[in-house]
C-alpha cells in the first residue's frame, strides 16, 4: 500500500471515530471500506469550508441509492452549496473513472432540478438545504469529486461534466457551477500541515514602497503582488480566513466586479480595491533589501487574512485559471503583528476583526439618492400619503404607506419592454445603478418617471412575491423552479398586462386590489412559461435560462 495511504488512513480513523454513521454497512471489520470512502467526502467539505469534524460527517449522504453524491454541505457564510463523490483507492493510484463520474453529473442534475423521488433518507434529508440554496441569487454550487488516486482527471472522462456546466452557466460569467477536484496528493498535504491557522507560515514575502507604525500595534504596510496572493489561495484556499468573519463567497456581484477589474484594468486595481488586512502571531523583518523603503523582505507566522476575503478569493480564482492574467495588478496590504500583545493576543484579534468589518460598503444604488429625480418622486409620492425610501438604511415599517428604492429598482426595470434589461435584473442588478448618469438607470428613473406607475408596480412585485411564497410548497421539480427562479420574468409579463388596466397610471391603487389581479395572472404565464421551457429548453437550467435574453425573446414569441 501507497505510505501516503497508509498515513491518510491512519489519520482518517483518528480523526472520524465514531463520527461518520456506517451502520448500513455489513463488515466485521471496525473501519471497512465505506468508512474511508465517506471520511474523505467529510474531509473534502472540511478543506473547502473549514467546520469540525462532527458537523462533516453528519454531511455524509453516501450509501444504497444516493444517486452518486456522497455528501452534502450548505454553507451559509460563503453562500456555496457542495456536493461531494468520493472513491477511496487503497493503492494511491489511478484517477476517476467514465462510469463514475457520469453517475455523479446525472445525480447533480437531478437535484439541481429539485428531483429527489428514489433517493436515500440521508439525501432527502437535505432535501430544504438544497432547495434553499439553490433558489438563492447568491448562492454558487460547487460540485467536488475527492479520491486518493494520484492522477488528475482526463479530458475523456471530463467531458460530461464539462457539458454540464455549460448547460447550467451558459455564457455566463457569473458561474452558478463550479467543478473541482481533490486527489491523493491534496488530502496527503492538508492532514500532513493541519487545518490550524496558526500552521500558517508565509515565507519570503515582498512588500514595495513599504512603511511600518510601532504604536499602539506594530503593523507594516505597502503594495503587494497580485500573483502572491494567488498562491497563496492556491495553496492555502480557505483557511486563510480562520478569524475572518466571513469566507469567499463566489461569484457574487461584487466579486465579479473584482474579477473584470483584474482581467480588464489589472493596473489599475490598486486605486479601485480596498485590498487586504493580516493578522500575525510574529512578523520577522529580513536583512535583504533592508537600505531603503522600496522593497521589504518578511515571514510571516499564525497568518489569517481577516478583511480581503472577496479581494483574496478573486484573484486566487481569476490566477488558477490564468497566473498572468494577475501578474500587473498590485495589491494594497496591511500586516500586524499581534505578538506583543500577550495574553490581549486574542481579544486584539477579534476586535481587528470585528470593526475591519464592519464599515459601510457603499454601493452603486447609494448614489441614487444624489439624483434630484429620486427627490422628486419621494415628494410626489408624499403628497399620497406614502413614504418613498430611498436612502440606504431605511427599513419598511408600514408596508401600506411605504415602498423601497429597492423595489422601485426591480419593478421598473420590469416595466421596460426590453428584455435586455429584465434580463440584468436577474443577472447583475447592480448594473442597473451603476451610474446614474446614463442607461440603464436612466431608463428607470428620469424626467418622465410617473410616481402613480411606479408605486403600482411595487404592488404588483410584491404581490407576485407573495403568489410564489404561497405556492412554491405546492409543487416539485422543474415546474417549482420556474416559478422562484422565474420570478421577475413573471412580474415583468405580468406588469406587460396590468399597466393597461384602468387608474394604473394615474392613481395610487390599493394593495388588495392588485393582489387580486396579480394571482390569476400569474398563474396564468407561470403555466406558459413552464410548458414553453419544458418543450423547447428541457435541459436548460431555470436559474441561469432566465438571465439570458435570446432565451426570453423566444419565449415571449411563443406566448
Amino acid at each position: 500500500m501507497n505510505l501516503k495511504v497508509v498515513r491518510i488512513k491512519s489519520k482518517l480513523e483518528e480523526m472520524y471515530n465514531n463520527k461518520i454513521d456506517i451502520t448500513d454497512v455489513e463488515s466485521n471489520n471496525k473501519f471497512p471500506d465505506q468508512f474511508y470512502t465517506r471520511a474523505i467526502a467529510a474531509q473534502a467539505i472540511i478543506m473547502r469550508c473549514g467546520i469540525s469534524e462532527d458537523v462533516a460527517g453528519k454531511c455524509i449522504t453516501d450509501g444504497y441509492h444516493d444517486m452518486g453524491i456522497d455528501a452534502v454541505y450548505n454553507d451559509i457564510t460563503q453562500k456555496k452549496l457542495f456536493f461531494v463523490q468520493s472513491k477511496w483507492r487503497k493503492e494511491g493510484s489511478g484517477s476517476i473513472s467514465q462510469d463514475e463520474m457520469s453517475t455523479f453529473v446525472e445525480g447533480i442534475k437531478r437535484v439541481i432540478n429539485c428531483e429527489f423521488e428514489g433517493c436515500n433518507s440521508k439525501l432527502y434529508a437535505k432535501k430544504t438545504d438544497i432547495e434553499e440554496a439553490i433558489r438563492n441569487m447568491n448562492y454558487q454550487i460547487e460540485m467536488i469529486f475527492c479520491h486518493t488516486g494520484n492522477q488528475k482527471i482526463s479530458d475523456y472522462v471530463f467531458r460530461p461534466v464539462k457539458e454540464l456546466l455549460k448547460h447550467v452557466n451558459g455564457d455566463d460569467s457569473n458561474e452558478l457551477l463550479v467543478f473541482s477536484e481533490i486527489q491523493l496528493q491534496n488530502i496527503y498535504e492538508y492532514l500532513a500541515n493541519g487545518q490550524n491557522q496558526n500552521n500558517i507560515i508565509l515565507d519570503d514575502v515582498v512588500l514595495n514602497n513599504w512603511g511600518k507604525t510601532d504604536v499602539p500595534i506594530k503593523a507594516y504596510y505597502g503594495t503587494i503582488s497580485a500573483c502572491v496572493i494567488g498562491e497563496w489561495y492556491k495553496k492555502y484556499g480557505n483557511q486563510l480566513f480562520d478569524k475572518n468573519i466571513r469566507y469567499y463567497k463566489g461569484s457574487t456581484e461584487v466579486n465579479q466586479g473584482i474579477k473584470n477589474v483584474l482581467k480588464t484594468e489589472p493596473e489599475k486595481f490598486f486605486y479601485y480595491n480596498n485590498g487586504i488586512k493580516i493578522l500575525c502571531r510574529k512578523i520577522t523583518r529580513k536583512i535583504l533589501y533592508s537600505n531603503d523603503r522600496a522593497t521589504g523582505l518578511f515571514k510571516l507566522e499564525g497568518v489569517s487574512l481577516v478583511n480581503g476575503a472577496q479581494t483574496t478569493g478573486t484573484i486566487g480564482g481569476v490566477f488558477c485559471e490564468n497566473p498572468e492574467a494577475v501578474s500587473n495588478a498590485k495589491v494594497l496590504i496591511q500586516m500586524i503583528d499581534l505578538g506583543a500583545c500577550g495574553e490581549n493576543q486574542e481579544d486584539q484579534a477579534i476586535q481587528i476583526t470585528k470593526l475591519s468589518n464592519t464599515q459601510n460598503r457603499i454601493e452603486g444604488k447609494d448614489f441614487a439618492s444624489l439624483d434630484p429625480e429620486q427627490e422628486r418622486l419621494r415628494m410626489e409620492l408624499s403628497l399620497g400619503g406614502i413614504q418613498y425610501l430611498y436612502k440606504d438604511g431605511s427599513q419598511i415599517e408600514d408596508p401600506q404607506h411605504q415602498i423601497l428604492l429597492d423595489e422601485t429598482i426591480v419593478s421598473q426595470a420590469c416595466l421596460l419592454e426590453e428584455i435586455s434589461i429584465v434580463a440584468l435584473v436577474k443577472g447583475n442588478i447592480g448594473a442597473l445603478t451603476e451610474n446614474i448618469d446614463k442607461a440603464p438607470y436612466k431608463k428607470l428613473f428620469n424626467g418622465s418617471t410617473n410616481s402613480f406607475t411606479m408605486y403600482n408596480g411595487v404592488l404588483v412585485l410584491r404581490a407576485i412575491e407573495s403568489y410564489i411564497k404561497e405556492n412554491e410548497s405546492n409543487v416539485t421539480g422543474r415546474k417549482k423552479l420556474v416559478l422562484i427562479h422565474g420570478n421577475r420574468f413573471l412580474l415583468h409579463l405580468v406588469l406587460k398586462e396590468i399597466k393597461n388596466i384602468d387608474n394604473f397610471n394615474d392613481t395610487y391603487l390599493d394593495q388588495e386590489e392588485i393582489k387580486s389581479k396579480v394571482s390569476s395572472i400569474c398563474g396564468k404565464y407561470w403555466n406558459k412559461v413552464y410548458e414553453i421551457i419544458e418543450k423547447d429548453f428541457p435541459d436548460a437550467y431555470p436559474a441561469y435560462l432566465f438571465k439570458n435574453v435570446g432565451r426570453l425573446k423566444e419565449i415571449i414569441k411563443k406566448i
